[in-house]
């Protein structure tokens, strides 16, 4: 698994977006993206509506799995439980878990004592292939906190 932490800022869903397409880069396209939307989704939530972690960052995770791409956000925890919306046609919001929903073969969300974890994974296609581009890469991980980027 890889990870970074950023900071709790609406430009850090696109930093990540632009972290894991590149991470991802072995991975046939349609597959990169979703996990980027996905990423986006899931960042874009916990900017809005989830606390920071106690050293004031957002925790992403993300890595190759059984079952596909697995995409990891922890926050501090929010008041309101992630639910997929049903916003009317005119809302301008209320539609990430929907689009994290449709996109992933499962999500979730799991409590801990002082934060949130929402997962989702994406499934793979040509499993073969992406084992074997997998396997001759280095794997990246950045544990470095992230500076928040200027609006």
């Amino acid at each position: 698994m890889s990870s970074l932490r950023v900071s709790p800022t609406p430009a850090s869903a696109g930093y990540v977006r632009a972290v894991l397409r590149d991470d991802l880069a072995v991975l046939p396209e349609p597959v990169r993206e979703e996990v980027a939307l996905i990423a986006t989704e899931l960042v874009g939530n916990a900017v809005l509506h989830a606390r920071a972690l106690e050293d004031g960052q957002l925790a992403i995770a993300w890595g190759v799995g059984e079952h596909g791409v697995e995409i990891a956000v922890t926050d501090g925890g929010s008041p309101t439980q992630p639910l997929v919306a049903e916003p009317d046609p005119t809302d301008t919001r209320g539609r990430g878990l929907s689009i994290v929903a449709t996109l992933a073969v499962r999500w979730g969300v799991e409590h801990h004592d002082s934060s949130t974890t929402v997962w989702a994974v994406v499934p793979l296609t040509d499993r073969e292939w992406i084992d074997r581009e997998l396997n001759s890469r280095k794997s990246i991980t950045i544990d470095d906190q992230v500076p928040a980027l200027p609006l």
